[in-house]
């Protein structure tokens, strides 16, 4: 029996004060807007268990696969990640990558966009906080 297990990549944006998803294979591309992350992931389930019903059913690598074969993660762009976790800072995450907290309220605001290195800066300065954050006890 063949292994039907699939990761699909919901990446979450905002733009004009709503947040938007996609997952997108080269066989589909599903986008959806909502007013939560789990409205937009529950969204695209159903977009994604519709294709696997209808279209997907006749394409190889998405034969005899079903919606409970699927995992998701999820992607931020910057926009939605400090919409998302609102108490996430931007300018103590600026400070923690070592950018300049203006420059970081443009990205975040969509303004302007970072480059992959800048990207990777501010992932890894949110990952740390993450970490901290899983080691606190309180007293």
């Amino acid at each position: 029996m063949a292994d039907h297990k699939h990761t699909l990549t919901i990446v979450f944006e905002r733009d004009d004060g709503e947040l938007w998803g996609r997952v997108e294979t080269p066989e589909f591309l599903h986008t959806t807007v909502g007013t939560s992350v789990e409205e937009v992931a529950q969204n695209l389930r159903d977009l994604v268990e519709d294709f696997l019903e209808n279209e997907g059913k006749d394409a190889p690598e998405w034969s005899g696969v079903k919606i409970e074969d699927i995992s998701f993660n999820y992607e931020y762009d910057l926009t939605a990640l400090f919409e998302v976790f609102s108490s996430v800072k931007i300018g103590s995450i600026a400070d923690a990558a070592g950018i300049n907290q203006s420059l970081m309220r443009q990205y975040a605001s969509g303004k302007k966009n970072p480059s992959e290195r800048q990207a990777k800066k501010i992932e890894e300065a949110v990952r740390q906080l993450g970490q901290r954050l899983t080691q606190v006890v309180i007293a």
